[in-house]
């Protein structure tokens, strides 16, 4: 009997600690107005899968979350960058770290 109450706790702790993880502050669609790159939209599907679109190019991509750090590889890209980001209610604000271009704020949809 102690094994099954035992088990039982264990398996309730992990569905406690499973539903307690963190969530992605990406997620969701972005857009913003970028002057020379148009008018820029992120789409980041909170499981690592990201589309970008302007008036350009339509790309889809993969990304990673590192503290308020976010690497994106588009399809069309040689080398994935990496942008500094902040998420202020709608807000998002990205810099690449680079010092290279869709820099700025874009707004959630």
């Amino acid at each position: 009997m102690k094994k099954i109450v035992s088990l039982l706790l264990i398996v309730s702790l992990l569905l406690v600690l499973a539903a307690c993880g963190s969530k992605d502050a990406l997620a969701g669609t972005w857009t913003g107005d970028l002057g020379l790159d148009g008018v820029v939209t992120w789409t980041f599907d909170g499981n690592g899968k990201v589309k970008f679109e302007n008036e350009f190019s339509k790309q889809d991509g993969t990304y990673t979350i590192s503290g308020d750090q976010v690497t994106i590889q588009l399809e069309l890209w040689d080398d994935a960058q990496t942008f500094t980001f902040s998420v202020d209610g709608n807000s998002l604000t990205m810099n690449e770290n680079s010092g290279g271009g869709l820099c700025g704020t874009y707004e959630k949809k």
